[in-house]
């Protein structure tokens, strides 16, 4: 019943579940090993979690050495 949910959604929300989907893989865990009942839940498709979701991907990370100078 959830994988059904999930592909519903998806389908509907193709950009929300890409992100998702983005997430989980900069945390290691690929989009097929993850549970449709815990994506489909208010961590990840309610709008407070989306939004934490897409804060998170649009983060820069921030890198050590290198950067920028004052061009003197």
């Amino acid at each position: 019943m959830y994988q059904a949910a999930l592909a519903v959604n998806s389908y509907w929300f193709p950009d929300t579940y890409l992100a998702i989907a983005q997430h989980f893989e900069n945390r290691g865990t690929n989009w097929s090993e993850v549970s449709a009942k815990e994506v489909l839940g208010s961590a990840y498709s309610s709008a407070s979690g989306y939004q934490r979701i897409r804060a998170e991907i649009e983060t820069p990370q921030i890198q050590d050495g290198g950067g920028g100078g004052c061009g003197v």
